[in-house]
């Protein structure tokens, strides 16, 4: 799969990451990026054991286009199937990373 990085997502990441040297945070980022440009298509990714580590989970409601992945306990990563919604997750290849939600769970 494919990986486009947002303009927000990479501010997010410098200021709430990089800024704060948050290494326990990068390293888990790179492990979802490496599950992801490994993964054929977004079914491969729902259904592979990572899933479970990683906490990647389609939100609900009306967030039901996005997927969420966990950084740690208070950051969590939103993602987007490039595509229209409803996804045929067979066919999806690419995953935009959009933001870095630090709102409803508190700065980490």
């Amino acid at each position: 799969m494919i990986i486009i990085k947002d303009k927000l997502y990479l501010k997010s990441y410098k200021k709430y990451i990089l800024d704060k040297h948050l290494n326990n945070e990068i390293n888990r980022i790179f492990n979802i990026e490496n599950i992801i440009i490994n993964s054929i298509n977004l079914q491969a990714l729902i259904n592979s054991p990572y899933k479970n580590i990683y906490h990647i989970e389609q939100k609900k409601g009306n967030l039901k286009e996005y997927y969420t992945a966990r950084i740690n306990d208070k950051m969590r990563l939103i993602m987007k199937p490039v595509g229209k919604y409803p996804y045929n997750a067979l066919e999806i290849e690419e995953i935009e990373f959009l933001d870095i939600d630090t709102k409803h769970y508190g700065e980490g």
